[in-house]
């Protein structure tokens, strides 16, 4: 090559240089991020990426999502069958809440059991403080799939009593015993926000009496709404209830019930290598005078096979029916299934 046509070429060059860096002075000067970027591709002579093969943004942690169905099945989603490979369908008798027998003990018997529209009648026993406590209970399902979702229905009863077993002065007779029976529309969510799952949201109608009449009758109707949540050995129900289809005047057993036995509870509980601890904790939601509630704290571990030990403690008011406006606290010992 002679020398001009060297000449020519380191020119050609320059200006090519000298072009390139006006253009990449301008595409800097584009303040829109997106324009800046095609100037800049436009400048290499590429093309931009298309939406279809751009990486999808990840999603921020904190937003609810579905978690992946490839997880193991947690606590809650097993004992109410809210996965489909879970289903078993309607009409099988399953566990509902811990069958357990406590020899148990109270700081301050009832002897004048009484509400505002039922007087304290004449006691012919005379308590002891330490007697038996007894808890059975069962569920079914009684329709599977309903309108077309899988909303489920269920029917759960359990019955609690209070045996003074070792007044044998007075024939050992039952002091209470509570009936709640109860029809549960149960329908599953699937949704995550920080690892803290939403597993479902149901409604119940909750029927409780003590079957006695007279003075010693207590009774009520409660629809009961509840949200269940779970995040790793943990899970919270939230259970906020109004009071339905009750008497009223005179005709109402305990017309100020909501203001001991409370407005809603929220029940926490913790499993890990057979053990469960549950805390219940129910509120009047009410301020002043009316602020009640109580605490309970249970305590299953294993011993052998299907077999728990089981500590229970509990403060406050509403222990049982007859004692809903009674403040006190139990302890109980011994066994129970199905925790």
């Amino acid at each position: 090559m002679d020398r001009s046509a060297l000449m020519f070429a380191l020119f050609a060059l320059s200006l090519d240089a000298f072009g390139a860096s006006g253009q990449i002075a301008s595409c800097a000067a584009i303040t829109e991020d997106r324009e800046r970027l095609a100037c800049y591709d436009a400048l290499a002579q590429r093309e931009p990426p298309s939406h279809a093969d751009a990486a999808p943004a990840a999603a921020p942690a904190s937003q609810l999502r579905e978690p992946s169905a490839s997880t193991a099945p947690s606590a809650l989603e097993e004992r109410w069958e809210l996965r489909p490979e879970l289903r078993h369908g309607p009409f099988r008798l399953l566990p509902y809440r811990p069958l357990y027998l406590l020899v148990h003990g109270t700081t301050n018997t009832n002897d004048t059991p009484s509400s505002p529209t039922r007087p304290a009648p004449v006691q012919d026993v005379t308590l002891q403080r330490v007697e038996a406590k007894l808890q059975l209970s069962f569920r079914t399902k009684l329709a599977e799939d309903m309108l077309g979702s899988a909303t489920d229905v269920w029917f759960g009863y359990t019955q609690q009593s209070y045996w003074q077993a070792a007044n044998s002065r007075y024939s050992s007779p039952f002091r209470e015993t509570d009936y709640q029976p109860e029809f549960i529309v149960m329908h599953p969510l699937a949704l995550e926000w920080n690892g803290v799952h939403l597993r479902y949201a149901a409604l119940s109608f909750t029927h409780e009496s003590n079957g006695r009449g007279e003075s010693l009758s207590r009774s009520w109707n409660r629809l009961i709404g509840q949200l269940g949540f779970e995040s790793g050995p943990w899970s919270l129900q939230l259970r906020p209830w109004a009071r339905v289809f009750d008497a009223t005047g005179e005709r109402d057993d305990n017309p100020d019930i909501e203001d001991y036995a409370g407005r809603g509870e929220l029940v926490a509980a913790y499993r890990a290598n057979g053990h469960v601890v549950t805390l219940t904790g129910r509120h009047s939601l009410r301020a002043g005078a009316r602020s009640r509630g109580s605490a309970q704290l249970d305590w299953a571990f294993p011993i052998a096979g299907g077999l728990n030990g089981h500590v229970q403690l509990f403060s406050g008011y509403g222990e049982s029916l007859i004692d809903y406006n009674h403040r006190q606290t139990t302890i109980g010992v011994g066994v129970s299934f199905f925790d």
